[in-house]
C-alpha cells in the first residue's frame, strides 16, 4: 500500500459473516489516514461548484448563466413565444393564374381555377328600401369584386327577363327554366314577389307582422332562393335583382313591366301562395293579353308514372316431370322414380 493512499473499511469486500470489530485495528486505520500538513506532494483540495447538467436554464425559473442578464432571457422567451404562436396557423393564399387575353376569347375555355374564382356572387350587394318595396341587386359571375375587365365583358346586347314568384314549385321551376334556358352571359334577371295584404286580411292578422317586417321576410326568402338556383349555373357577369313589393299582383306586375326594359316575362302556369291565382285563366292570361313584351308561361313538367311490375309465377310442373319419368331438356337424364 502506498504511503499517500487512503485506506477505508469500505475498500474491503464484505463477507457473509459479521465483520470482526477491533479498536486497535480502527486506530491503525485512522493513523494511516492522517495527512501530514508539511507534506507538499498532496495539493490542497479545491471545491468548484458547477451547475447541474440535467437542468435547462430556459425552462427553470431564476436560473441564469454567469454574465447573462434576465432581460435578455425574457426577450428570447418573448421572441420564441411569438414565433410559436405564428406557426399555429399558416394562411393559404390561393394563387389565381392570370387570364391570357391574347389567346383565349371565351371565359368558359379558361383554367378551372379562374372559372371557380369568377363564378361567385359579389361580396357587397346593393339594397334599396322604400315604404312599399325592397330591392336587392346581386352580381354573379364576375368574381368577389363584381367587375370584369373590359376585354372580358360579353359583346352581345344585354337582355332582361322578369319572373313572377309566389314561392310555389311552379314559380321556382319558371326561375330555373329562365336561368338555364334563356339567359346568357351579361344578361340580367328580375325576380318579383308581391305581398298582397289588401286581399288577405285574415292571413295578415294571423301572421301578426308589420308591413316592413313582412317585406323584409319576403325579400330575404326570394333572394336566397334565386341565388341558390343561380349558383348552379355557368353564367358570367349576370345581374340578379329581386323585388318584394306590397300591392295587388296585377297592378304591381303591370307597373314593373311598363317601367323596366324587358325582353321577356316568365311566370308559372299554376300558383299556390301569397300570389293566389297565378295560373292560366287569371294572372297568366292577364299578362299574355296586356303585357307589351312577350310572355312565356311555364307548365309543370309531367312525370311518367311507373307501372307496377307484377311478379311472374312459374307454371306448375307436370306429374311426369315431378316424378322424374320425363326429362326437361335433352341434356337431362331420366331419373329413377
Amino acid at each position: 500500500m502506498g504511503e499517500n493512499q487512503f485506506v477505508t473499511l469500505d475498500d474491503h469486500p464484505l463477507t457473509t459473516e459479521e465483520p470482526f470489530h477491533s479498536d486497535e485495528l480502527e486506530k491503525k486505520f485512522k493513523d494511516l489516514n492522517v495527512i501530514d500538513p508539511e507534506d507538499k506532494q498532496i495539493p490542497p483540495a479545491v471545491i468548484i461548484e458547477k451547475e447541474d447538467p440535467n437542468l435547462i436554464p430556459a425552462l427553470v425559473p431564476n436560473i441564469t448563466k454567469e454574465g447573462d442578464e434576465e432581460d435578455e432571457d425574457e426577450e428570447m422567451d418573448e421572441e420564441l413565444h411569438r414565433i410559436t404562436e405564428s406557426n399555429r396557423y399558416i394562411p393559404f393564399d390561393e394563387v389565381i393564374p392570370p387570364i391570357d387575353l391574347t389567346r383565349v376569347r371565351s371565359l368558359r375555355s379558361q383554367d378551372v381555377d379562374i372559372r371557380r374564382h369568377l363564378l361567385v356572387f359579389a361580396d357587397k350587394p346593393s339594397i334599396t328600401k322604400k315604404s312599399d318595396r325592397i330591392m336587392v341587386k346581386n352580381h354573379y359571375g364576375a368574381g368577389p369584386e363584381g367587375q370584369l375587365a373590359a376585354q372580358l365583358k360579353p359583346k352581345r346586347r344585354q337582355r332582361s327577363y322578369l319572373v313572377a314568384c309566389d314561392f310555389s314549385d311552379e314559380s321556382f321551376n319558371a326561375i330555373e327554366w329562365t336561368m338555364g334556358t334563356m339567359m346568357r352571359d351579361g344578361d340580367q334577371l328580375y325576380v318579383v314577389t308581391v305581398v298582397n295584404r289588401d286581399d288577405n286580411p285574415e292571413a295578415v292578422k294571423q301572421a301578426g307582422l308589420s308591413l316592413s317586417k313582412e317585406l323584409q321576410k319576403a325579400s330575404e326568402a326570394v333572394t336566397e332562393k334565386a341565388k341558390k338556383i343561380l349558383d348552379q349555373m355557368l353564367l358570367f357577369d349576370v345581374a340578379l335583382i329581386t323585388y318584394a313589393i306590397c300591392g295587388r299582383v296585377k297592378d304591381v306586375l303591370s307597373k314593373l313591366i311598363s317601367e323596366l326594359q324587358l325582353t321577356m316575362v316568365v311566370c308559372g302556369s299554376k300558383g299556390r301562395g301569397s300570389m293566389k291565382g297565378l295560373f292560366m285563366g287569371s294572372i297568366s292570361t292577364y299578362l299574355v293579353h296586356k303585357s307589351p313584351v312577350p310572355v312565356t308561361v311555364i307548365k309543370p313538367q309531367k312525370t311518367k308514372k311507373t307501372k307496377e311490375k307484377k311478379p311472374v309465377k312459374a307454371s306448375p310442373l307436370s306429374k311426369s316431370v315431378e316424378s322424374g319419368q320425363l326429362a326437361v331438356d335433352e341434356l337431362s337424364s331420366k331419373t329413377s322414380s
